[in-house]
């Protein structure tokens, strides 16, 4: 090798290089025009758009407007995803257990992925009859009272941007709300009552209630779900099932750092 030339490293890939630099401009720039970034980032306009446009698909960047392109918070999601699944299950076990002991239905701990939630632990109910839903399984959150109790205690202008993006929603049963006016007034009264209830949205004969579980940041980050046959969850039940949940929540959230 010629003295004072750079060896290769054949293992680097160039345009994920480029692509963080990207999110590295962004998280220190905040809302950005296209020719800012390319010109940060030293690379040629439309190389640079279709990166963002990339990461838009992802998730990860969003365009407002005439004020240009600026990360979501997808990004921080998925790293509080890495360091809070690596205790959550082991915090919330014994609030889970409280809460199965006192009403023998199952319990659930989910978290927020994009437009659902993934259900993350289960305490199974003993009834014969009872609500299974298996680890890993991934259900919206429109229909779901796991996913609108996260996203009610999301930031105003997430709640405002989910909202806004209803659109084609499938409709599982007369009872589910597709329409953005409709689910923002429900976003309104899950935020006075502190929890989300779910009358056969997306079941038919399965009903739930779902507190949310906030982190350090303040906002929801999972929520704690019981679920059961309707027949069993008449909405006073559901009711009070949810003010318990409210306060075990609660617990759960300050020992996760909520302020």
């Amino acid at each position: 090798m010629v003295k004072g030339t750079k060896k290769s490293t054949y293992y680097r890939i160039g345009s994920l290089e480029k692509g963080i630099t990207l999110l590295r401009i962004l998280a220190a720039g905040g809302a950005m025009s296209l020719e800012s970034i390319a010109a940060e980032a030293q690379m040629d306009r439309s190389g640079c758009h279709r990166y963002l446009l990339t990461f838009r698909d992802l998730g990860l960047v969003a365009r407002n407007g005439n004020s240009g392109y600026r990360l979501t918070t997808g990004l921080f999601e998925i790293a509080m995803l890495y360091t809070n699944r690596l205790e959550i299950r082991q915090i919330a076990w014994p609030f889970m257990e409280e809460i199965a002991r006192k009403y023998n239905e199952t319990v659930n701990l989910v978290v927020r992925n994009g437009d659902q939630v993934v259900f993350l632990y289960k305490i199974e109910g003993s009834h014969q009859y009872r609500a299974e839903i298996a680890v890993g399984t991934r259900h919206p959150i429109y229909c779901t009272a796991q996913g609108k109790a996260i996203i009610a205690f999301r930031p105003e202008n997430e709640r405002e941007a989910y909202c806004a993006a209803m659109e084609n929603l499938k409709a599982f049963s007369p009872n589910t709300i597709t329409t953005p006016q409709a689910f923002a007034e429900e976003m309104a009264a899950i935020r006075r009552r502190g929890f989300a209830i779910n009358q056969e949205e997306y079941f038919a004969g399965v009903s739930g209630v779902a507190a949310p579980v906030m982190d350090y940041t303040g906002f929801a980050v999972y929520s704690l779900s019981v679920a059961g046959p309707s027949a069993r969850m008449p909405m006073d039940v559901l009711r009070e099932i949810g003010a318990d949940l409210k306060e075990v929540c609660g617990r759960l959230s300050a020992s996760l750092g909520r302020p």
